[in-house]
């Protein structure tokens, strides 16, 4: 995982970290007392309709949000006002336990699973708001580990509360975490985001089981949902069963704090490397695998340890790797349709999964299913689930491919690493006779910092857009292998690959003035020969087809390549501002170009001084300038008519060419 935190980051990136740790961490102590109270008070029997109470509700509160949050203008005080009066109600449920009979423990679990629903989507909505894409790619690993942090510094309060008080007191715990997670939102810079005002909704669910790829990824994230319910109640109802209630509190925050530890080392040493190494579907196919095993275990061995097994491997690679896996089969999607789909999966795939897997339990149940039976049902979900993921592999790659070709792959989508199979694909499309599948390719490397994977060969690619786009990349990732190819693209015949070759190596490495002076005569030399075809244009008094076009042309080719020429005097005198300076000779107020004139008298020296400052002497004709720059610089100009400066144009490889064929 790659940090990169720029000045500018630091506020949203502190405010943002520690109100996700606060949140987890108030969301972990209610986990300990939740699982704890509940336990200790209700048959484990109950869970499934605990389960399906809070699925129910969650798909009720998502549509809720779905309509009211457009329409909310400042999300930094709906998010304080949930975790406000989050924590009213958890102070609720700690006054009145006791009086509310056995029964409160089951709504105080069915109301920690809405809460964090509801904060968590608005913590993320918020962040989207307060940063943009490009802050979003540097600061959104760190937020995240915070997470992570905060719930493993929540199980170990827990720990420590429940040395000397009941499970009660770890529900004051988390409302007191909740006021303090609250004030923390309302301390974030919200960036310039509108929201759109009656957006369409999300479109039907056939609209996606119309959908090969889609249809699947659907199915292999219900199918997951559905295991991993049947999980927590087998891990529950085993520990429920063995362990002595007076001692299921320091078990369950001792294991929590185990088992958020290893989800933070997965998170931040682990996911990436797997990503990376197997891609997204063997990555997020090592989850079903592991279950596999585990229920495996739990119906042929003792049900306790391996029940202790599975909800570890469910607690340290679902939020971590899992997630980033099968974020990651996301990409090859365009922005609307990812963004449709992925609200169809969050109701379908995780909430209703969650439902579905609540009913199967709870007919498990009235059924008498022991625990070793249950075990069975879930090799046979895990099998389904591990056969699903692999089921897209082969449409996936299909779906990339055909984005790249087409040069609209979503560059913006947040992913901390790109997997091997997208990374297999990219490298392909570098080979492509298509410019903008090539470009796309080059610019996804670039926004996920792994131009290091990118072939120097490219820089050998025929087209200068790709060239140039490519020397970008490398210069933005310090990747020293392309200096050398580089150096040599200084003697190209384009003088824009000569310019970025220029710009590329000075990110890098730190350049000699010979050279910087070399390109700088070159690019006067080039403002010499394109004023001479202006002149030339110029001199006859009759009106010419086309005249006004040429003078366009060289206009706009004038101007980039002073352009560059400021640029290198700027590398030659970084003590002066000539891009200011440049400015001021454009401007057009006679006071502005004076003193721009006077810098550049005080500054330069030698040829290069006595050419510019004669082929910027408005107060002259311009075929004077001409030959006195280029008397300054030595070199020798021939004179031209007008056929011959259009006939130069015409075989210059460069942009006047190009305007020139599209008449």
């Amino acid at each position: 995982m790659r940090f990169s935190v720029r000045r500018e980051d630091r506020r949203n990136l502190i405010v943002g970290f520690v109100g996700l740790l606060a949140i987890m961490s108030a969301h972990s102590v209610m986990e300990t007392a939740r699982d704890t109270l509940f336990l200790t008070s209700l048959p484990a029997t109950e869970l499934p309709r605990a389960y399906l109470a809070i699925a129910l509700l969650a798909i009720l509160e998502l549509k809720v949000h779905e309509r009211v949050l457009p329409y909310v203008p400042d999300r930094r005080s709906l998010l304080a006002a949930s975790l406000f009066f989050g924590s009213v109600i958890t102070l609720g449920f700690w006054a009145l336990l006791d009086d509310l009979g056995a029964w409160a423990p089951f709504g105080f679990y069915v109301w920690t699973g809405l809460l964090i629903t509801v904060v968590l989507i608005e913590f993320w909505l918020l962040l989207d708001d307060a940063v943009t894409v490009t802050q979003a790619k540097r600061i959104f690993p760190l937020i995240a580990a915070g997470g992570v942090i905060g719930a493993m510094l929540g199980s170990a309060l827990s720990e420590a509360v429940l040395r000397f008080a009941s499970p009660t007191a770890l529900v004051l715990v988390a409302a007191a975490i909740l006021v303090a997670a609250s004030a923390a939102a309302l301390s974030w810079r919200s960036g310039d985001a509108q929201h759109a005002h009656g957006s369409d909704g999300p479109p039907p669910l056939g609209w996606l089981l119309g959908d090969g790829y889609l249809s699947r990824v659907l199915g292999l994230v219900a199918l997951g949902t559905i295991a991993l319910t049947i999980v927590d109640f087998v891990f529950k109802s085993t520990v429920a069963d063995n362990i002595a209630p007076e001692s299921l509190g320091l078990f369950f925050a001792r294991f929590y704090l185990g088992l958020n530890s290893v989800a933070l080392l997965v998170q931040v040493a682990g996911a990436g490397w797997l990503l990376r190494s197997f891609g997204a579907h063997r990555s997020s196919a090592l989850l079903p695998f592991l279950v596999f095993g585990g229920a495996v275990g739990v119906v042929a061995g003792p049900a306790l340890p391996f029940a202790v097994a599975l909800k570890a491997v469910d607690g340290s690679l679902r939020h971590t790797l899992y997630r980033s896996a099968v974020e990651v089969l996301y990409l090859p999607l365009e922005s609307r349709r990812r963004e449709q789909a992925k609200a169809i999966v969050e109701v379908f795939g995780h909430r209703v999964g969650q439902a579905l897997a609540s009913v199967l339990i709870i007919g498990g149940v009235a059924l008498g299913l022991s625990t070793r039976q249950l075990g069975f049902v879930l090799l046979f979900l895990a099998a389904g689930w591990f056969a699903a993921i692999l089921s897209t592999r082969r449409r996936y790659v299909d779906q990339f491919r055909a984005r790249l070709r087409q040069g609209v792959i979503d560059t913006n989508l947040e992913l901390d690493e790109l997997d091997r199979h997208s990374i297999d694909a990219l490298l392909n499309a570098l080979n492509s006779d298509q410019d903008e599948e090539v470009l796309t390719a080059i610019e996804i490397f670039d926004s996920h910092g792994r131009a290091d994977l990118m072939p120097v060969l490219v820089l050998y690619h025929p087209s200068p857009t790709v060239r140039r786009r490519a020397l970008e990349a490398f210069a933005d990732a310090s990747d020293s292998r392309f200096v050398s190819v580089a150096r040599r693209m200084l003697s190209d015949d384009d003088p824009d690959i000569r310019i970025s070759a220029l710009r590329a190596l000075d990110a890098v490495t730190e350049l000699d003035d010979e050279l910087v002076e070399a390109q700088l005569r070159e690019s006067l030399e080039r403002i010499i020969q394109l004023f001479q075809w202006r002149a030339a244009i110029e001199s006859v008094e009759i009106d010419i087809p086309d005249r006004e076009l040429l003078r366009v042309a060289l206009h706009d080719k004038e101007q980039a390549t002073f352009g560059r020429a400021f640029w290198l005097m700027g590398l030659r005198h970084p003590e002066e501002n000539f891009a200011l300076v440049w400015r001021g000779l454009r401007s057009g107020d006679t006071s502005l170009h004076a003193a721009s004139v006077e810098v550049l008298e005080a500054v330069l020296v030698g040829p290069s001084r006595e050419a510019l400052l004669a082929i910027i002497d408005e107060g002259v004709p311009l075929a004077w300038r001409v030959r006195a720059a280029a008397a300054a610089l030595g070199i020798a100009l021939r004179p031209l008519s007008h056929r011959e400066a259009v006939d130069a144009m015409v075989a210059d490889q460069g942009e006047i060419l190009r305007k020139l064929n599209t008449l």
